[in-house]
């Protein structure tokens, strides 16, 4: 049987400092490191994977900087971009209250409109510094999935820790899901 190749292009978008690096760098296989550098722009990673016999996914990751100074600089990287991984920082609620702003610039700039998201609840591991229940998540993904149905798209939100690696292959692996059944839908 003739292995299928899918490419999916997705940004890992939200407030500087959230575990976006992170979480790709888990993702990659590189765990965790105390230690990191502002995101300058944006960074690139790929990686294959086979999560579905007979499908080859090729992931292109492009990690965009938080910080306010950048935007002007981000709008080129959403071009193209399939997917998203909306993060936040659970003991931070300005991140969680700045995604509608990340959905917006992701949706004006991707070049397709609204596209699949799964919003990453990040630093988990820091559950006793927690101040965003994980319930205001699900409400918010809830109120997200009612405006972005009628596109044929259904969102999803994840607990995650980029330090202990709680749900990031699943992260990855449900958005993927979503693009791929929306490209089918076509």
């Amino acid at each position: 049987m003739t292995e299928k190749l899918f490419i999916f292009k997705i940004v890992l978008i939200g407030d500087g400092a959230v575990g976006k690096t992170s979480i790709r760098m888990q993702y990659m296989g590189y765990g965790f490191n105390t230690s990191h550098l502002m995101t300058l722009g944006a960074d690139f990673s790929t990686i294959d994977k086979e999560i579905i016999p007979n499908e080859k996914w090729k992931f292109q990751i492009w990690d965009l900087a938080g910080q306010q100074m950048f935007e002007q600089v981000r709008a080129r990287f959403y071009k193209g971009a399939q997917g998203a991984l909306l993060v936040f920082d659970i003991t931070r609620p300005s991140s969680f209250q700045n995604l509608p702003m990340w959905l917006n610039e992701l949706y004006k700039f991707n070049g397709s409109g609204v596209v699949p998201v799964v919003v990453l609840a990040n630093k988990s591991d820091l559950r006793d510094r927690k101040s965003v229940k994980f319930k205001q998540v699900q409400k918010y993904v809830t109120e997200l999935n009612l405006r972005t149905q009628r596109y044929g798209v259904i969102n999803y939100c994840l607990e995650t820790s980029a330090k202990t690696g709680l749900n990031i292959d699943r992260a990855f692996e449900i958005l993927g899901r979503s693009i791929r059944d929306k490209s089918n839908q076509k």
